[in-house]
């Protein structure tokens, strides 16, 4: 799978239990063995990686046009020398909870992924970090919200979810 010896052995080493022989844990690891059907859905999506992302890359650059004319809606800063895969496509939404019930309602599948921050989490308690110690923090995940960014999404589709997302703030100020 690679040429890089190190990267081969460290592999290796965390597929099978991080053993180094059979008797030898060298590290911990998993036993992450796949079954044939995944081995071959898995060798089948390699060679459609590049498509995918590309055309997740397109779906978000589609979206990040048509929401950047919506005041309440904030895009996040997009790095120029990194290349984005857009397993999500996320924003920041003003009245969050009232546009995913909107765009539900209107079959589109809006999610909320994040919605505790990780300072919360029961399994870092042990900081003794407070409700508001991360006030950014918070505030992001208040008012974060993803929409549907996968290659098989169609143009018309993607239209369809930036005009009910403009509809829900036009029909918010009006109403």
């Amino acid at each position: 799978m690679t040429n890089n010896e190190e990267m081969n052995k460290q592999a290796r080493l965390l597929r099978n239990h991080g053993l180094k022989n059979r008797d030898e844990m060298e590290i911990l690891g998993y036993n992450s063995r796949l079954d044939s059907v995944q081995a071959i859905v898995g060798k089948w999506m390699i060679r459609q990686v590049e498509s995918i992302v590309s055309s997740r890359a397109k779906r978000a650059h589609r979206y990040d046009s048509g929401f950047s004319k919506i005041p309440e809606i904030q895009i996040p800063p997009r790095q120029l020398t990194t290349r984005n895969v857009f397993l999500l496509y996320m924003v920041f939404a003003k009245n969050r909870d009232a546009l995913l019930d909107h765009c539900l309602k209107n079959g589109i599948e809006a999610k909320i992924h994040y919605p505790i921050p990780l300072y919360q989490q029961s399994a870092l308690a042990h900081l003794n970090y407070q409700k508001g110690d991360f006030p950014v923090t918070d505030r992001h995940a208040s008012e974060c919200i993803s929409f549907p960014v996968d290659q098989h999404l169609s143009d018309a589709e993607q239209n369809y979810v930036i005009e009910t997302v403009k509809s829900f703030y036009r029909d918010k100020s009006n109403g």
